[in-house]
């Protein structure tokens, strides 16, 4: 980061593509993706998942029918951390792997109904603290963020 940089400084539209005000909005994504995920901890150990769980489900559950190595390389986990973790949520019967239509090797994810059952109080926390955010930012701010966070993820 540049040295003597204020970041708490109001935020001039004009300068939003300088090195400072990036940085500034990185810290506060940061913080943002921080905040939404400590809202989602005591959902999660109330339902008894690891974090690392607590990703893959809720991955599963907003991108479900994605094979085991798309939704693998998605969350950037090593082949045997992800086959560990995913026959422990096979097992405790919160995910599905069911066979590709193309290609029968393929394996498809998806929650069982007790894994949907299981994520959704966990997905409600988030949503309202997003709906919270969203609310005070106003339509056209999310839309903006919407497409920003778009095009980082492409």
């Amino acid at each position: 980061m540049a040295t003597n940089v204020n970041l708490n400084r109001p935020f001039d539209q004009r300068l939003f593509l300088m090195d400072q005000e990036l940085d500034k909005s990185v810290g506060l994504l940061i913080a943002g993706a921080s905040e939404i995920i400590t809202t989602a901890e005591q959902a999660r150990e109330k339902a008894g998942l690891s974090k690392a769980e607590l990703h893959i489900v809720m991955a599963i559950r907003h991108t479900p029918g994605l094979t085991v190595t798309e939704m693998r390389t998605s969350l950037g986990m090593t082949t045997p951390t992800f086959a560990r973790l995913i026959g422990t949520l096979e097992k405790r019967g919160l995910i599905e792997r069911t066979r590709g239509t193309s290609d029968a090797r393929k394996r498809r994810l998806t929650l069982s109904e007790a894994g949907t059952t299981l994520s959704t109080p966990i997905a409600i926390a988030m949503r309202d603290r997003l709906r919270s955010a969203f609310r005070l930012a106003g339509p056209d701010a999310v839309a903006g963020m919407r497409t920003a966070l778009e095009a980082l993820n492409q």
